[in-house]
């Protein structure tokens, strides 16, 4: 591991009791805990990231009637060969 740094913040006191309420019931560390749930964020914001490109481009290129309709047949056609 690299070099650690220590840091103080300040929270609210109910929701100091909160997080170390979850810490203890998950059995970590508050180092670990903190680390966990900025992965966590960093998780998260790469997936808000990757829903609004996938927006921006319905935006630019949306479906229009004629594709819908083709994926609707393609789909009925490749369930109904399932076999359920």
């Amino acid at each position: 591991m690299s070099k650690s740094v220590k840091f103080a913040v300040s929270i609210p006191t109910n929701e100091f009791k909160e997080l170390e309420t979850i810490r203890r019931r998950k059995g970590l560390t508050r180092s670990k805990f903190i680390r966990e749930v900025i992965h966590h964020w960093r998780e998260e914001q790469e997936k808000e990231k990757l829903v609004r490109r996938y927006e921006e481009g319905y935006k630019r290129v949306p479906e229009n009637l004629m594709n819908i309709e083709a994926w609707e047949k393609a789909s009925l056609n490749v369930f109904s060969q399932e076999k359920w």
